[in-house]
């Protein structure tokens, strides 16, 4: 399954927390034009967001407040993986995710955000929706 998880640091000082979410260096040649930016809110604990995948994007998703229960599926094959990104854990997590990975973020808390850099802008073309997770 084409996904990756890496811990990164945070600096945190009286100010709050300062994290390098991504940087040109750790992407691939073809990743490094522009995509888009999204930045994802959970307005209440059991909120279901995603739910699709795309063919052609590959992107790169960090909590930024709350924790949420992730469930990845590849496509091709159907294998599954399961796991939790919480905002609050001492190193901040950066899930990467390949084309042909459906996925949905379902909030554990009253309220989560998600940051989302994906390679390529928005197209319903290349956007297609699969219920893994309710």
């Amino acid at each position: 399954m084409d996904y990756k998880i890496q811990h990164l640091e945070k600096h945190n000082d009286y100010r709050g927390q300062l994290i390098v979410f991504l940087k040109k260096s750790c992407l691939h040649q073809k990743y490094k034009k522009f995509g888009q930016i999204y930045f994802v809110t959970f307005d209440k604990k059991g909120v279901v967001r995603g739910n699709h995948y795309h063919k052609k994007w590959r992107e790169w998703f960090g909590v930024i407040t709350g924790k949420l229960q992730v469930m990845l599926k590849d496509f091709k094959t159907g294998e599954v993986k399961k796991f939790i990104l919480d905002g609050n854990s001492n190193k901040y997590i950066r899930l990467e995710i390949g084309p042909n990975i459906i996925h949905a973020f379902k909030s554990l808390s009253e309220k989560a955000s998600l940051l989302n850099y994906a390679s390529k802008p928005w197209s319903a073309k290349d956007d297609f929706s699969v219920k893994i997770l309710s």
